[in-house]
């Protein structure tokens, strides 16, 4: 178990291996259309983009980076609340974990109707387990066999866990998706409207992490295959 630095710390690439704490049977999780209503909003234009941080409200900060492996960021976003509550005595209400994904690690926090929309399954290479066809839904938002039950996105929201996406991401991949020689504009406000409900937009995630960090939320930088 690593100790996680509660000062701001540089950022740097390092990996953190949580050990896995015992988890017992989830129910089936409901679709992120019914959430509480009570979850972080959207950063629009116009809006405060450092106000995910001040959700941050616990005694202990940590963000999670995630680039490529979206899943890796939810297994140990799970991991960390469970063992510094069962091995440290901390509350999860005193834990504040932030999921920080740009890259392909945004495919998570996409509703089902945008990976139907544009075939996001074949385009990141994610095969539904059941079928072995590529995913026509994001496989996310529900459990997934030799996953832990609870590392999914609905459950880690109500968990107090705050998802944050980076709108460079998202233009850069409107461009992937726009047919040639037309805007990807239309394409990113889709991708934009199309975020799980609850997650958060940002301009840019290193800038957003860097102000956190200044602000004393801690990094990890957890970003591996499974």
């Amino acid at each position: 178990m690593t100790t996680i630095p509660l000062a701001p710390v540089a950022r740097r690439r390092f990996l953190v291996r949580l050990s896995s704490a015992a988890a017992g049977m989830a129910a089936l999780l409901s679709r992120p259309a019914a959430l509480s209503a009570s979850q972080l909003p959207r950063v629009g234009a116009g809006s405060d983009p450092d106000a995910w941080i001040d959700r941050l409200t616990g005694e202990q900060r940590v963000m999670i980076h995630a680039h490529n492996y979206f899943m890796t960021a939810l297994v140990d976003a799970r991991t960390m609340l469970g063992n510094a509550r069962d091995a440290y005595g901390i509350p999860e209400g005193a834990y504040s974990i932030a999921v920080i994904t740009h890259g392909q690690a945004i495919q998570g926090l996409l509703r089902d109707e945008i990976w139907q929309r544009f075939a996001l399954g074949e385009f990141y290479k994610v095969n539904d387990r059941g079928t072995g066809a590529p995913a026509t839904r994001n496989i996310y938002l529900t459990p997934q066999d030799g996953e832990p039950a609870d590392a999914v996105v609905p459950d880690l929201m109500r968990r107090g866990v705050t998802f944050v996406v980076c709108n460079v991401a998202v233009k850069n991949l409107a461009k992937k998706l726009a047919p040639a020689g037309t805007s990807p504009d239309p394409i990113r406000d889709e991708l934009a409207a199309g975020l799980v409900p609850g997650a958060v937009l940002v301009p840019d995630v290193f800038v957003s992490m860097q102000r956190a960090q200044k602000r004393g939320v801690a990094y990890i930088f957890t970003d591996r295959s499974r």
